[in-house]
């Protein structure tokens, strides 16, 4: 779908999803590697060498929490290749998260680096990378919301999921609240009290919005009552902050 094409390199196309999803890692590294000279224990050298586990741990668990969600509806009936499919999105941030917190505390205990600090220092840098990441999902036309008549609501192409009815632009709601939320823990860390407090306040912050945002999403399956998969891990979320 050309919509979702932001270039091609040799004949093979490269997706809005995937170059807002790299600005998003590059702007998380640049971020949080100038946070981490503020600090007296972690250094700038040991946030960036993080990285690896980081993406290994995101990209892994985001896919895998996305198989396992979605397998009836997309890869059931398909070659199990498809599940290394990347190009059309398919990725679930919670999945990635948890994921990606387990790969990178592995590193931290193996190198000796504080684990508080570091997720102080990660985590509005983590969501800046969130708001870009929303910013490629609207543009690829997944995590997409319910129908509106509202004035913003967007129309993707009649051979989307949503056949051209107006929908909310929740990813852009999302990517706009976690630029808020960026802004704001960015400000706190600058005054923070203790070791964790910055984390704390990504995953209180976070689950509130994430929960909220999930009432406007039109593609997630309701698996408990009226509450989505993302809605009951973000309630755990703002209970672990």
């Amino acid at each position: 779908m050309s919509y979702r094409i932001a270039f091609e390199i040799a004949g093979h196309p490269v997706y809005w999803y995937g170059v807002m999803f790299a600005l998003g890692i590059l702007a998380g590294l640049w971020t949080g590697s100038r946070r981490a000279q503020l600090t007296s224990d972690v250094t700038s050298e040991q946030f960036l060498n993080s990285i690896p586990w980081v993406l290994i741990g995101t990209l892994v668990g985001a896919r895998a929490l996305f198989v396992i969600t979605y397998w009836n509806e997309y890869f059931a009936n398909q070659p199990w290749t498809e599940i290394f499919n990347y190009r059309n999105g398919g990725l679930v941030y919670f999945g990635g998260m948890i994921c990606g917190i387990g790969c990178t505390l592995i590193y931290l205990l193996k190198n000796k680096i504080p684990v508080w600090t570091f997720f102080d220092i990660a985590a509005p840098s983590l969501a800046l990378a969130h708001a870009l990441g929303r910013v490629g999902c609207f543009i690829n036309g997944c995590c997409y919301g319910r129908p509106t008549s509202s004035f913003l609501g967007v129309h993707y192409p009649e051979y989307h999921e949503t056949h051209g009815i107006a929908v909310h632009p929740v990813q852009l709601y999302e990517a706009g609240f976690n630029l808020l939320l960026f802004a704001v823990l960015e400000y706190c860390f600058r005054h923070r009290k203790f070791r964790g407090q910055i984390t704390a306040f990504y995953f209180i912050g976070y689950g509130v919005l994430r929960f909220i945002a999930e009432l406007f999403r039109g593609d997630v399956p309701r698996v408990f009552l009226c509450f989505s998969q993302a809605q009951l891990i973000a309630l755990a979320v703002e209970l672990t902050g």
